[in-house]
């Protein structure tokens, strides 16, 4: 069994200490989003393949993964890096503190431990084309011999991506331009995507 720690939040970010004790006691409780049912989750060593942990700040979590790496267990770490401006995101630490923590990780334990997230791509009037090339070619060569893998993605507009995408967009960095038509925002005409009705519902046979 793989434990993917966790797309529902940056564990290693925020929650390290509770994580570096679950192992110790064998279990943890996962609760399903959906319908809340609480589920426990066998820790032990023999019952666990491996970890993939997933975050945009791995430094607060490097004396849990001394820990981890001391109970036997294989892990991953998927490192989010963009360095984009705080316009689009403010709640990350520096880009040259992410790529030294690749580096550490590589030092440390192998260059194929840590995992380049490029994730997601915006495009918007501060981040064009250009400006991911530039950014993506700084970011290669800085962590060249660090890792072997990146992994890109464009972004995905979930309902809250989109009203926060569309509240950045009215602010004084991004453009009205930048506004994305959605199930809950109009576009930058102000008019709603041809798929959603004046009710808010989606028609029928829209993907």
């Amino acid at each position: 069994m793989i434990i993917s720690a966790s797309y529902k939040t940056d564990i290693p970010m925020f929650y390290g200490r509770w994580f570096a004790n679950r192992p110790r006691a064998g279990y943890c409780g996962m609760v399903n989003p959906y319908g809340r049912q609480v589920y426990t989750v066998d820790l032990r060593r023999q019952a666990v393949d491996g970890f993939v942990f997933w975050t945009r700040n791995i430094g607060p979590f490097m004396d849990a993964l001394k820990e981890v790496r001391g109970g036997g267990y294989p892990f991953v770490v998927q490192c989010g890096i963009t360095g984009y401006p705080g316009a689009i995101e403010h709640s990350v630490i520096d880009i040259a503190k992410s790529i030294e923590h690749v580096r550490r990780i590589a030092e440390e334990y192998a260059p194929r431990v840590a995992v380049c997230r490029y994730d997601t791509m915006v495009f918007s009037a501060l981040t064009p084309r250009e400006f991911h090339l530039r950014r993506f070619e700084r970011l290669a060569g800085a962590m060249e011999g660090a890792t072997d893998e990146v992994v890109i993605s464009l972004t995905h507009l979930y309902n809250k991506t989109l009203r926060n995408m569309n509240a950045a967009a009215s602010g004084p960095l991004l453009s009205h331009a930048d506004r994305v038509p959605g199930p809950c925002c109009p576009g930058p005409t102000g008019r709603w995507p041809p798929w959603r009705d004046r009710g808010g519902a989606y028609r029928r046979g829209h993907p």
